[in-house]
């Protein structure tokens, strides 16, 4: 490049050849030649990477082929060695091993964890971790995830590691929304990881393979453009990659890797992270000045991208493809994993077995042998007894001839043909055989009680008991086999802001297995001015969530015995029924046990019924008819209150009528003071009229009486304005209560002032009171 740049700026100026339409093609052609270049690095870096896994852990894979050979391919519980001197001898298998792993593997089958999704940041809400939660079920359900589960549990058991996988594929080929995926791994035992790893989930592992041995004829239908390794390639055997090309085959591997990235974080305040890594991202711009506006902390980590090649010995026929998630979407599940200074010891059941199997079989091919040659006894003579007779003495032991013929020897007198006495069943093989199997239950540790045996135990809690008490040996497989699968919840879990990041509506499996459908990043609802809330609901693209285990039975069993608990409560407690039998219903394992619960739960008392329909978000039930009993006593209590109402109507009219009369004596107290005025007035005129001759030169004397009548006027009118206002005040008592007894009528004043001789006076026993005295 640097001679050819020279050359170019030496050309003359005069030069006027231009080619403007090869500047694309060149630039072109030197991306396309970087880009090989690159892929070059990337896979000499892969082969050296192999090279070292594949060294790290042959000893433990070849151990694992041969475990599972052992299990499964007949003849290969006898060696080389033992077939050659044994003969023509039988070589009897009698393989007791795959009832052992069974047991195990039925028992991860019947435990299977369950995942829980809990949040972890304030943006997390637990509606939406249930839905999260219900999401995982759906993708394992979906994908029957149990084929993979249980196929890698096999292989974990039987050679001590097994292998599953987490992708992505679009629902289907007309749509663009794409799926989460459990998907199995064939060779679980040919998976090669980082040496360095040390969790048993190898989630801290930097690259991965999985290789798959692929036939010539189905590569070049599949890569049509990629030449296969030939056999016998000097190439690949001095890099020691012979086994990548063969006869048949071509080795096509999935190379994993984790990428060093440097990430710029920005922690809001609000608690939300903003990833500005990305400066192309759609949404770059926007998550800056959001950053910016809210003052966040901005800050860089080391962080990682996760990438997919697809390589071969000899080229890169695919990649790099970024993966959404953090993690390497291929899950391991363990056996027993041991660290033995700088090497890593791992097995599964078989492998401490084989010992033990092999001295069984031994021992019971033996015994088989010493009883099949029993009936094939020779017979012992002389020569001269069988002459004329070797073709049925030759089958004597093979066919049943109705007699015996043979020559009379006189050299031998009283002497025939007699059998050889058959060889004894020996004592010590038949002690070999129960060691043999006695070791096999001790090696594995599943006993007779396990396995379904009968012994002395005769309660179904003492035999519940035998069997869990044989079942520790073997937990060890149950619990890695359960972090394996929490592993995978938080793969699934990671992907699903990425995968479900529109607004969609998906299915759900709730924990008793129902589908149901659910809206995810929806907004919902409308402020007041006609604008959409900023409130997006079941977001499931925001906020931290972690997965939790739940490890015991399947919910089928647990139902079971959650059947048999309420069963015993209502035996001690039979109150209880009427309260708990929509339960019972419900746990029961009928056809439309459902609808029975649901019919049954109409049933209950108001506050329950309440209960659980705000449980399950449903609106309260409207209330029940009243029963006969409830009738008769409302109609009681309404007959009540019409008598009360009508005593207080009555209480009511007696009150006006005595309110009428009231005023009527009010009124004729007015008209007695008006005429008592009227006769003041008159005493008054009286009094100043002109006085005899005799007596008109002295001053008129001033009448007492006169003030005596104003002021006693003067306490009528107050008398009567109190009146008054008392009958104005006077309400009604209240319809629901009893009416208060009437008040007596108000005393009148009777401290009058004393009238002096001659004074007006009037009757005050117009109110009911008696007259007082006047003087004078």
């Amino acid at each position: 490049m640097a001679r050819k740049t020279t050359r170019r700026g030496a050309r003359p100026a005069t030069d006027t050849i231009e080619l403007p339409e090869a500047a694309p093609d060149a630039k072109a052609a030197s991306e396309k030649a970087a880009g090989k270049q690159d892929l070059a690095k990337v896979l000499d870096t892969a082969l050296k990477r192999w090279r070292r896994a594949d060294e790290a852990d042959r000893e433990n894979r070849s151990e694992a082929y041969q475990d599972l050979d052992f299990l499964e391919v007949p003849g290969a519980q006898w060696t080389k060695e033992a077939k050659e001197m044994r003969g023509d001898r039988p070589c009897l298998e009698f393989n007791r091993l795959p009832t052992t792993i069974a047991q195990i593997t039925g028992d991860i089958r019947q435990m299977r964890p369950a995942v829980k999704v809990v949040p972890v940041d304030s943006r997390g809400d637990p509606d939406t971790a249930d839905v999260i939660a219900g999401m995982v079920r759906y993708v394992e359900n979906r994908s029957d995830a149990a084929s993979a589960y249980f196929s890698a549990a096999d292989q974990q058991v039987a050679a001590g590691i097994g292998h599953w996988r987490v992708e992505t594929e679009y629902g289907s080929d007309s749509t663009f929304e794409q799926e989460i995926r459990i998907a199995g791994i064939g060779d679980g035992i040919g998976v090669r990881w980082d040496p360095d790893a040390r969790l048993p989930t190898r989630e801290d592992a930097r690259f991965c393979f999985v290789p798959v041995d692929m036939s010539r004829d189905v590569f070049e239908e599949t890569y049509p453009n990629h030449t296969a390794s030939e056999l016998g390639d000097p190439d690949l055997a001095g890099l020691g990659l012979s086994e990548w090309a063969t006869h048949d085959t071509v080795r096509v591997a999935e190379y994993w890797l984790k990428r060093p990235v440097k990430k710029t974080l920005a922690l809001m305040p609000d608690g939300e992270i903003l990833d500005l890594t990305d400066k192309t991202h759609e949404d770059h711009a926007e998550r800056q000045s959001r950053a910016a506006e809210a003052g966040a902390r901005i800050e860089e980590r080391d962080g990682h991208q996760v990438e997919r090649y697809l390589i071969t010995a000899t080229e890169v026929l695919e990649g790099p493809t970024a993966w959404p998630g953090r993690f390497i979407p291929i899950i391991p599940v363990l056996g027993i994993e041991t660290q033995i200074g700088r090497r890593r010891v791992r097995r599964g059941v078989v492998r401490m077995a084989k010992d033990a199997q092999r001295a069984y079989n031994y021992a019971r091919s033996t015994q088989t042998e010493v009883v099949a040659l029993q009936p094939k006894a020779p017979f012992t003579g002389t020569e001269k007894m069988f002459r004329g007779y070797e073709a049925v003495w030759n089958t004597a032991n093979t066919e049943n001839h109705p007699f015996l013929p043979y020559n009379y020897d006189q050299n031998a007198p009283g002497a025939k043909p007699e059998r050889v006495q058959p060889p004894v069943a020996s004592a010590g093989l038949a002690e070999l055989t129960r060691e043999a199997a006695e070791d096999m239950k001790a090696v594995t540790g599943v006993y007779d009680a396990s396995l379904g045996a009968r012994s002395n135990e005769t309660s179904g809690k003492a035999i519940q008991a035998r069997q869990r008490e044989g079942d520790v040996g073997s937990f060890v497989y149950i619990v890695n086999f359960s972090r394996s699968i929490r592993h995978t919840g938080s793969v699934v879990v990671d992907l699903i802001p990425h995968i479900y990041d529109t607004a969609r509506t998906i299915r759900v499996v709730g924990e008793d297995g129902k589908v149901d459908r659910v809206e995810i990043n929806e907004v919902s609802g409308l402020a007041d001015d006609d604008q959409p809330l900023d409130k997006i609901r079941n977001d499931v693209t925001v906020g931290a969530y972690d997965v939790a285990m739940e490890m015991g039975p399947s919910y089928t069993t647990r139902r079971e015995a959650a059947l048999d608990g309420m069963l015993q409560l209502l035996a001690s407690a039979p109150d209880l029924a009427p309260l708990t039998i929509d339960l019972i219903a419900k746990a029961q394992d009928w056809p439309m046990a459902d609808k029975v619960a649901k019919r049954v739960r109409t049933m209950l008392p108001p506050q329950i019924q309440a209960e659980e329909a705000k449980e399950s978000g449903e609106p309260p039930p409207p209330p029940l008819p009243p029963s006969p009993q409830e009738q008769a006593a409302m109609a009681q209590q309404e007959r009540q209150q019409q008598i009360e109402a009508g005593r207080q109507q009555l209480d009511m009219e007696k009150l006006a009528v005595e309110r009428e009369k009231l005023q009527a004596d009010v009124l004729k107290i007015q008209a007695e003071i008006e005429k008592a005025q009227i006769e003041a007035e008159a005493r008054v005129m009286e009094a100043n009229r002109p006085q005899m001759p005799a007596m008109e030169g002295a001053a008129p004397m001033a009448d007492p009486r006169l003030d005596a009548i104003a002021a006693a006027v003067a306490q009528l009118s107050e008398v009567v304005s109190m009146i008054m206002e008392e009958m104005s005040t006077v309400e009604p008592p209240p319809p629901d209560l009893p009416a208060e007894p009437e008040a007596p009528p108000m005393a009148l004043p009777t401290d009058f002032i004393e009238a002096p001789p001659g004074a007006f006076s009037f009757d005050p026993g117009a109110l009911g009171q008696p007259a007082p005295e006047m003087m004078g």
